[in-house]
């Protein structure tokens, strides 16, 4: 530590001055950083800006994989660290994003353990009616993604349920938590809700 000060020291004014303004900025960065909000399910919004898609296909589309269909003009972006352990014993996301419209769509993906329960809901803590799980079109998709989201930020329990049975707390052990915060921030960051 003293050689590092010895040298920061033999520095010249402005390289000092230099040094000291990055630090500063990346101390202020994290100090004004924006929090991260709850989205309101009732709200509807699948439309993409042109500067949300940017940033996601510059600076966030690195930590997905694409999987690209020949007979439907659309992207889906999975998440490269999602493992198939995890996967297979909760509910994941993926982003659907239409390269011709505007627009962005979350896919809710049923882990293998539980696609043999014919009436599989999501319950959470947080919201008082819970969410089925099969046949789900964009909005409900959208819908169980926002509460789920919501859930994670606050720290409330989200259960999968299988008629009236109880199967698994979700989202218990951070690594799949963390997958599901990335991927619903990302996603509702490209339709612009957080």
């Amino acid at each position: 530590m003293a050689k590092i000060l010895k040298k920061l020291k033999r520095l010249n004014p402005l390289a000092k001055g230099m040094l000291l303004f990055v630090v500063a900025a990346f101390g202020l960065s994290f100090l004004f950083a924006p929090e991260q909000k709850p989205v309101d399910y009732r709200e509807l919004s699948f439309k993409t800006t042109s500067d949300s898609r940017i940033y996601f296909n510059n600076m966030r589309s690195f930590f997905y994989k694409i999987d690209r269909f020949s007979k439907r003009p659309m992207e889906i972006y999975r998440l490269k660290r999602r493992s198939p352990e995890r996967d297979s014993i909760g509910i994941n996301f993926s982003i659907a994003h239409y390269p011709g419209a505007e627009s962005a769509y979350i896919v809710c993906e049923i882990g293998a353990a539980y696609e043999h329960c014919d009436s599989l809901s999501v319950k959470f803590s947080k919201y008082p009616d819970s969410e089925q799980l099969k046949l789900m079109n964009g909005e409900q998709q959208f819908k169980l993604a926002a509460k789920v989201y919501s859930s994670l930020l606050e720290e409330e329990a989200i259960f999968l349920c299988c008629a009236s049975d109880t199967l698994i707390q979700l989202y218990m052990d951070k690594s799949s938590q963390l997958d599901a915060e990335v991927v619903l921030e990302d996603y509702f960051r490209l339709t612009q809700k957080n």
